[in-house]
């Protein structure tokens, strides 16, 4: 039988060129649907209204001012759309000074220089939500299936407080060791509070730029599926050159205050419309079957004998991981289609793509005229200005959106997945993005718009739900999709404008750019680390690999330029580290995809920068190409990134200085590396949490 995956995989050893391997989509009804809800009908949950902001206590801490903040991980239930069978069953955080817990809340707001310590308590019950594969690595171990731990994602924190994949503990955690599974492991409980039972604390000195961070679980094992039953939240760190355009002290802001300030947080889930042995109706839904392909066209992932050095367990358990996770609703700040009123004015959104596995090409449409809450193609909205990212400022604005390139949808890899498609987000990608509505009237309505292929870039229309689709369920005869309604992964959110209250804006779309051509340079200077240069520096091999693990599954790891298993350059998380660095060393990484999909690489610790991409035919033959060989990256690529997008057979040249955060107290080393003197353990991974669950995540050691 044909094989619906498209993957590249290299053949035989380091050098040997790669093949493309290509089979035919087939359709097949989804694993799950969610039921018929309708569109734009709640209003978007906002900043403090909907979302909570956290609480701090002011505290002095190693003589340092600080902010002190007390949460619990809980479980708890919120309504996520009206017409939802009942409300959705949660894993959250809670600020314990108010006892009140609401989805991706509470939102921490930190300052440049004043650290953050958070105290988290770890107060879930002992049965998980979702399902849980015990195969997995840290899952296998009988661990509690209430562990948790924080890692706050864009932080550069103490690798104590990073909350790395071992670092989990459990609520009735009273010391080292987590309990006896964790001691086993070899791992201390190295953040506990002194006294306290199921109690870590965390250390963010916060010695960075402004930008939109946030924190979210990250214990082995189960992370994918503590983040998606909504163990994220947002992590806001502000500091005085943004402030300045914000809130100048003479003149008009350049960027709209904090007032015309919205997060729009990207994430997609399957509500249930049935109850199961993990929910009622209205309770999210995770895949828990490996849907094989061959035999048969109704899978959806390949299968194939297990590679060096897996031995072959037979078929795939029940629960089972699966390769990556698409679901059919789009939830935007916890409500699934939601709309926001705005006024004739300029807007910051602060965009971050907290999906699982899904990329967002985002285009903005004037509402049809003739089928409401759909998208004129032929009417498109404003102007996108992207003024930062993961990393903070850009050192130049960059424009998008003006006017829109839509993506074909595609199964032949036609999509190309070079240069900006607008606002193109893979997971874990955030963005500050300036719109300005003054263009528009009263009563006007818009569409904030996907088209991004899922899997990306190739694609599989079972992942793409919109107006008029081809069937996908299992009677056949109807479209799912009908007008007004989901399942639809490309229509995301509406914009209502409203009448202006107050004064105009002093500045529109030219005027905005045209300050921040003038401005945004010195404020990237002033805020951001000097470039790095590679000059003289020879550049580390690393390779992204698709493998078939014990059971026949697909599995992506992570490797070097060499083979350890012998066909392929895969490397598991637990062989032993490959990526060990000094404290203040600068190193040139070039990482080559070897498979189908652009993999969204995290970086703890370190940010980067990208220097450049190109197409390559054997791992390592860029090992003494100069940076002038490279493509330079796309403009909203040009500032720092510790999120970067690595494309389909192609190597991505990033640099990067490993410096350990300056704190005021003793820093252990890890016990898990005894052979490594000062061993800081951090971790380098896909962002597509069913990808770096298993097994695309490895050590990162920075001596220190």
């Amino acid at each position: 039988m044909p094989t619906r995956r498209q993957f590249l995989k290299t053949t035989v050893m380091a050098g040997a060129s790669i093949a493309l391997f290509k089979g035919f989509e087939e359709r097949a009804w989804a694993f799950s649907q969610s039921p018929l809800l309708r569109k734009f009908i709640s209003p978007l949950p906002g900043l403090g209204s909907g979302i909570p902001i956290a609480n701090a206590s002011s505290v002095t801490r190693y003589g340092i001012a600080s902010d002190l903040y007390h949460l619990a991980a809980v479980q708890y239930q919120q309504r996520m759309h009206p017409d939802l069978p009942g409300p959705t069953k949660l894993w959250g955080y809670m600020d314990q000074t108010t006892g009140n817990a609401a989805y991706l809340g509470p939102i921490i707001v930190a300052q440049q220089g004043r650290p953050v310590i958070l105290q988290l308590q770890n107060n879930l019950p002992n049965k998980h939500p979702l399902p849980i594969d015990a195969t997995l690595m840290g899952a296998d171990m009988g661990a509690a299936a209430n562990r948790i731990t924080v890692h706050l994602h864009g932080g550069l924190t103490p690798w104590t407080s990073d909350g790395g994949p071992f670092t989990w503990f459990t609520p009735n955690a009273t010391g080292p060791g987590n309990g006896a599974s964790n001691a086993a492991a070899g791992v201390d409980f190295l953040n506990k509070v002194a006294g306290a039972i199921g109690k870590a604390e965390y250390y963010y000195p916060n010695n960075q730029s402004a930008r939109l961070a946030w924190y979210h679980d990250h214990a082995v094992g189960i992370t994918r599926l503590n983040a998606y039953a909504g163990l994220a939240s947002g992590y806001l760190v502000n500091d005085p050159v943004v402030t300045s355009l914000t809130n100048p002290t003479s003149g008009p802001a350049i960027v709209p205050p904090l007032q015309y300030t919205i997060p729009l947080i990207l994430q997609d889930k399957v509500f249930k419309v049935a109850a199961d042995q993990w929910g009622n109706p209205g309770d999210l839904w995770y895949p828990y079957l490996y849907e094989v392909d061959n035999p048969g066209p109704t899978g959806r992932w390949d299968i194939g004998a297990p590679s060096d050095g897996f031995p072959n367990l037979g078929a795939p358990p029940v629960p089972s991981c699966v390769p990556e996770f698409f679901a059919d609703t789009p939830v935007i700040n916890g409500e699934a289609y939601p709309y926001v009123e705005v006024e004739p004015r300029r807007y910051l959104f602060l965009l971050l793509n907290g999906s699982q596995a899904r990329f967002y090409n985002l285009n903005l449409f004037f509402e049809s005229m003739m089928n409401a809450k759909e998208p004129d193609f032929s009417k498109p909205g404003p102007a996108f200005i992207q003024i930062a990212t993961e990393g903070g400022l850009l050192p130049a604005p960059v424009v998008l959106n003006a006017p829109p390139t839509l993506m074909r949808y595609a199964s032949d890899d036609s999509v190309d997945p070079d240069g900006p498609k607008d606002l193109l987000l893979a997971p874990a990608e955030r963005a500050y993005v300036i719109i300005d509505f003054s263009g528009c009237q009263p009563g006007d309505r818009l569409i904030l718009y996907n088209d991004a292929p899922a899997p990306f870039p190739g694609g599989d229309t079972r992942n793409d739900y919109y107006t008029g689709d081809p069937d996908q369920t299992s009677t056949g005869g109807a479209a799912t999709t009908s007008l007004g309604k989901g399942p639809n992964t490309r229509t995301l959110l509406q914009f209502r404008v409203s009448r202006l209250s107050g004064a105009p804006d002093p500045l529109n779309f030219t005027t905005t750019l045209n300050a921040l051509v003038s401005g945004l340079p010195a404020a990237y200077a002033a805020s951001q680390y000097p470039a790095l240069s590679t000059r003289g520096l020879k550049p580390h091999a690393k390779t992204l690999n698709e493998d078939f693990d014990s059971y026949g599954r697909l599995i992506q790891r992570v490797g070097t330029g060499k083979k350890l298993y012998g066909d392929s350059f895969g490397r598991n998380y637990m062989d032993a580290p490959t990526e060990v660095v000094n404290n203040g060393e600068i190193q040139v990484w070039d990482i080559y995809n070897t498979t189908g999909d652009t993999h969204p690489m995290h970086f703890h610790l370190v940010n980067v920068q990208v220097v450049g991409r190109d197409a390559f035919t054997t791992v390592g033959d860029h090992a003494s190409s100069s940076d002038s060989v490279f493509a330079p990256p796309d403009p909203n690529e040009m500032g720092w990134k510790e999120t970067v997008r690595m494309n389909p057979g192609t190597v991505t040249r990033v640099i990067m200085k490993f410096a350990l955060p300056d704190v005021p107290f003793h820093v252990p080393a890890s016990p898990r590396f005894t052979g490594i003197a000062n061993a800081n353990e951090y971790v380098w991974h896909c962002h597509i949490l069913e990808h770096e669950e298993h097994d695309m995540m490895r050590p990162l050691i920075v001596k220190g």
